[in-house]
């Protein structure tokens, strides 16, 4: 605790607050010449007057004694070792291991309508001879949709893991 290093800085703190000591003096309850005594190094302010200079500067009264604001500046950040491209393939692989149970269950839907559209229609007939619907046309029908079925299953999917992607590889911590 230095008398004269909390006077200089309770003059820092006052000008940058563009103060004067008489305004600084009105705001604690003493005069100008106490103000500019403690500035001076002559006397120190008591526990009250420190506590308020403590509020009035926003620094603690440890500060105030010490003579210094200490800055709270954070470590410096540790770069990320893993590029973008890198981290959105982690995700990208993560995700497809969440939904692998979805993929195996529209895949296996996508194939059954298949096989009961080929065995529904005119090429079935004509490769094996029979169909299971007389109706040629409901088996090639069938046929086109799961393709568009299955097109937009896939479409839907690599949205939803875009969107995962997105969400977790480029996000910003704060940490």
């Amino acid at each position: 605790m230095d008398q004269i290093k909390t006077g200089r800085l309770i003059a820092e703190l006052r000008r940058e607050k563009n103060l004067t000591q008489e305004e600084l003096g009105r705001k604690l309850g003493v005069s100008n010449k106490t103000v500019s005594r403690w500035e001076n190094g002559n006397y120190m302010p008591d526990i009250e007057a420190l506590r308020l200079l403590a509020k009035e500067f926003s620094v603690s009264m440890e500060e105030l004694l010490d003579g210094e604001v200490k800055t709270s500046e954070k470590p410096p950040k540790r770069p990320d070792p893993f590029t973008a491209a890198e981290r959105a393939d982690f995700w990208r692989r993560n995700w497809k291991r969440e939904n692998q149970s979805w993929f195996i269950f529209w895949g296996f839907v996508v194939f059954f309508i298949a096989v009961f559209g080929f065995l529904t229609s005119s090429l079935c007939y004509t490769l094996f001879g029979f169909a299971i619907v007389s109706g040629f046309l409901f088996g090639s029908i069938l046929l086109l949709l799961d393709g568009l079925f299955a097109f937009i299953l896939y479409i839907y999917f690599y949205n939803k893991m875009c969107i995962y992607v997105d969400n977790n590889a480029y996000k910003l911590s704060d940490e």
